[in-house]
């Protein structure tokens, strides 16, 4: 399949996309977000994708949000409603997906584009990303990306970023929860990388069902998490995987998944 404003491409267990507008600081155009869309499901459904690094084309910006270019004509309510319906069906999208996804962040990860990064299941960030969320400075909110901002960072940090606009740096998103870890930037492309193939290598069954017990317990009250999360450790030591994965550490080799 062949897009307009991405680059994808599968190798070595990796899909990587590449948001690919790096002239406007890969802002997220509707066309843009119906595209990404399409490639995470292909990238789901493609048994060689074992994980998914999502990144931003060019020096400056991961992502720098929304293309504001004619953001006031939604048409009608119906119309808008819908114009805004990219960016939501992404983020659940991604936390759906039992194919783990990377965000590899550079330059400005801003407004939506924060969102999009802070959505992924882990993000590594180069010592010169800047992360924000300005909106508020042009008297409209990030709304949709307060989901998975507010869940990662708390509600204190987090609505200091929506009420203020100010950007934090990759550091301080550290601290607050948004970001798995920093490096510096000639060390970007070569750790995500490492930590891509690692994933790889991984039981393809016991990263997904992490990743839906991960979704799923934390708006779980305390003791219905633990049954919950009973359910899910039953299914994972029944799986072939984890026989699998049993028998080669005995035998002292490496595991042959199926992802069963």
């Amino acid at each position: 399949m062949s897009y307009e404003t991405l680059l994808v491409h599968v190798a070595d267990g990796v899909g990587t996309v590449t948001l690919n507008r790096p002239e406007v600081r890969n802002a997220l155009s509707p066309a843009m977000l119906r595209e990404l869309e399409a490639a995470l499901g292909a990238l789901e459904a493609d048994p060689e994708a074992r994980v998914v690094v999502l990144r931003g084309a060019g020096d400056r910006a991961f992502c720098a949000g929304a293309d504001l270019k004619g953001v006031g004509d939604r048409g009608t309510t119906l119309a808008a409603r819908e114009a805004f319906s990219g960016m939501p069906r992404v983020l659940e999208q991604m936390a759906r997906m039992k194919t783990p996804v990377i965000a590899q962040v550079h330059g400005f990860a801003l407004a939506g584009g924060c969102g999009l990064a802070v959505g992924c299941d882990l993000v590594v960030a180069s010592e010169d990303a800047v992360f924000g969320l300005p909106e508020i400075r042009i008297g409209v909110l990030p709304l949709i990306v307060m989901a998975p901002i507010l869940r990662a960072a708390g509600r204190k940090r987090g609505m200091l970023m929506v009420l203020t606009g100010e950007q934090v740096s990759a550091r301080e998103a550290y601290e607050m929860g948004l970001v798995s870890r920093v490096v510096p930037r000639a060390e970007l492309e070569g750790t995500v990388a490492a930590l891509a193939r690692t994933l790889a290598g991984l039981s393809p069954t016991a990263l997904g069902i992490a990743k839906e017990a991960a979704a799923a317990q934390g708006d779980m009250e305390y003791g219905a998490a633990l049954r919950y999360l009973r359910e899910l450790t039953t299914l994972v030591f029944m799986s072939d995987d984890a026989k699998e994965g049993i028998a080669a550490f005995f035998e002292k080799r490496p595991p042959r998944w199926t992802g069963r």
